[in-house]
């Protein structure tokens, strides 16, 4: 719930300024471009967790390869995406592509941004010392 109100929620507030300012400039081709971008990013980072929490409960061994292998197949997956979004006689016809990049950079960076700030709040420990002495 943590993440959904200090990370989802105000990049989704910023999709929806970029969508604003598309509109205003491009028209409503802007704002769908927009929209799909800052959904394409929200997607792209929420499914993470999603997906590698359950396996690192299971098997924190396994974690790292498995979160490997998950992003090279987001990025696969990306890489199909936006070659069907950009393709001007398909569905990228109705999407305008300075919207849609745009949003993606402007909704990654604040993403990125929240997750620190939300992180840094959680003060997780990165190491555990003994209690042994020396």
């Amino acid at each position: 719930m943590t993440t959904l109100r200090t990370v989802v929620l105000p990049t989704l507030v910023v999709t929806a300024l970029c969508a604003v300012v598309a509109g205003l400039s491009e028209g409503s081709d802007g704002v769908a471009g927009a929209l799909v971008g800052g959904a394409i990013v929200c997607l792209f980072f929420v499914s993470s967790p999603a997906a590698l929490g359950p396996i690192t409960k299971v098997s924190p061994h396994l974690s790292l390869l498995v979160a490997m292998t998950f992003f090279l197949t987001k990025v696969i997956a990306l890489l199909a995406l936006f070659t069907v979004l950009f393709d001007r006689d398909g569905l990228g016809a109705h999407l305008d592509d300075r919207s849609l990049g745009g949003t993606v950079i402007v909704a990654t960076l604040a993403w990125t941004f929240l997750q620190i700030r939300a992180s840094k709040r959680t003060r997780i420990p990165t190491y555990d010392l003994d209690d042994t002495e020396r």
